[in-house]
């Protein structure tokens, strides 16, 4: 983009999953209207700047853009949508919010994005001002930062509804040791706090803390460093995994998983995925933070799988693939079941019949099995997204792939 762009009252404008929006200057968008900017988890919009190596944590205008603006918008606007959508490198100094700024405006849901490198005085990600509340659910924030409060978010007048996010290693760079200050900050505000993991958010005040002035009775089942008042919030060591694509996804152990809820003060329709394109619900449970723990680890399972790593290649594929693991011992019931996004299995496939190549000085055996791209009744799915999973016993992993064609 080479200029700012208004989105006049009463326009509808829409962006395509996998459209990478670069800004070649300090440029913002101003919504008066609708935005509709609808990726999909591994083909997500991106919102950044043209030299993002050049960008530094300063008050310069230089390598960075001006962040999207939803300012007195209309109620009779249909809702903005935000859905795997990354944002990174934008600042905003004279307004608040470093990527998005929401000044009365309620209509606007963002979901499963990823919030990085943003810069503000107030808000390093997104503020929200004047009688605003939109709903964020299922995003990550990180590496944000805020020169005197609200690394990702800061709040005034206003009521948003937070839920589900992953909010870690966040930094307000205020050096005041005396100024009260922590990562999301709240002014005379009634946010609705729940299912989020805060986590490891820095701040230079002398005693640390990740939220300020929050509502006890509005603030529930959160993991939060250092505490906080409210029903189910609990005060433990999230355990990422810390490694892979999905760094802050959780480990099998994570006093996370489960320990979520689905009753919200107020009326509120969960996504059917996670961040990561996961079913966002686990045996009729739902997880703290963005991502949601399928199985993926097994770490609690006394099972003979060792190095499994399910496996499928090639992926994307069309129209069919190999889906692979290694065992010492397989269980009479191992099987291999396809789901696709809506969670309804596609297909079954038993392995009793496929023979194992032995993998010499591992002990175990590699067990491939072909999947053709067809369903229980031999017709051929549609492309998109599917999940399979690995069950051997109490044993089950899940991982994703796509077709394409």
């Amino acid at each position: 983009m080479i200029d700012d762009v208004i989105i006049e009252n009463g326009v509808t404008i829409y962006i395509i999953a996998g459209i990478q929006v670069e800004f070649q200057g300090y440029y913002s968008i101003d919504v008066k209207g609708t935005i509709l900017a609808v990726g999909e988890p591994e083909n997500q919009i991106h919102f950044t700047s043209e030299f993002p190596a050049a960008f530094m944590i300063d008050h310069s205008e230089y390598a960075a853009w001006n962040g999207i603006k939803f300012n007195n918008v209309s109620t009779l606007n249909s809702t903005s949508k935000l859905e795997y959508c990354i944002f990174e490198y934008s600042k905003s100094f004279e307004e608040k919010g470093g990527a998005i700024q929401i000044y009365n405006a309620s209509n606007l849901e963002i979901t499963n994005c990823i919030f990085q490198n943003n810069v503000s005085d107030f808000g390093g990600a997104i503020s929200f001002e004047y009688h605003s509340a939109p709903k964020l659910f299922g995003n990550l924030f990180e590496n944000n930062y805020a020169f005197i409060s609200g690394s990702p978010l800061y709040c005034s007048y206003s009521y948003p509804r937070i839920i589900n996010n992953t909010i870690v290693s966040n930094f307000v760079l205020n050096e005041e040791t005396f100024h009260e200050t922590a990562a999301i900050h709240t002014f005379i505000s009634k946010p609705q706090m729940t299912n989020n993991i805060i986590w490891n958010n820095e701040t230079n005040f002398y005693d640390p803390h990740q939220l300020m002035y929050c509502k006890p009775f509005y603030t529930t089942y959160n993991d939060i460093e250092f505490g906080y008042n409210g029903t189910g919030n609990i005060e433990q060591d999230p355990q990422f995994t810390g490694t892979g694509m999905y760094l802050y996804a959780l480990d099998t152990d994570s006093p996370c998983i489960d320990s979520g809820t689905f009753s919200l003060l107020s009326g509120f329709e969960f996504p059917e995925f996670d961040i990561a394109g996961y079913l966002r619900f686990y045996n009729d449970y739902i997880d703290m933070g963005a991502y949601e723990w399928n199985g993926m680890s097994v770490k609690n399972y006394d099972l003979p799988i060792s190095n499994f790593e399910l496996s499928n290649y090639p992926n994307p594929f069309n129209p069919s693939t190999t889906i692979n693991f290694v065992t010492t011992d397989l269980h009479e019931n191992t099987r291999i079941e396809i789901y696709n996004l809506k969670g309804q299995k596609v297909k079954n496939i038993s392995l009793s019949l496929y023979h194992p190549e032995f993998i010499e000085g591992r002990g175990g055996r590699k067990y491939s099995v072909i999947w053709n791209g067809t369903d229980e009744l031999g017709q051929s799915v549609s492309s998109g997204i599917y999940f399979y999973k690995l069950k051997a016993g109490n044993f089950q992993e899940t991982t994703k792939m796509m077709m394409l064609k």
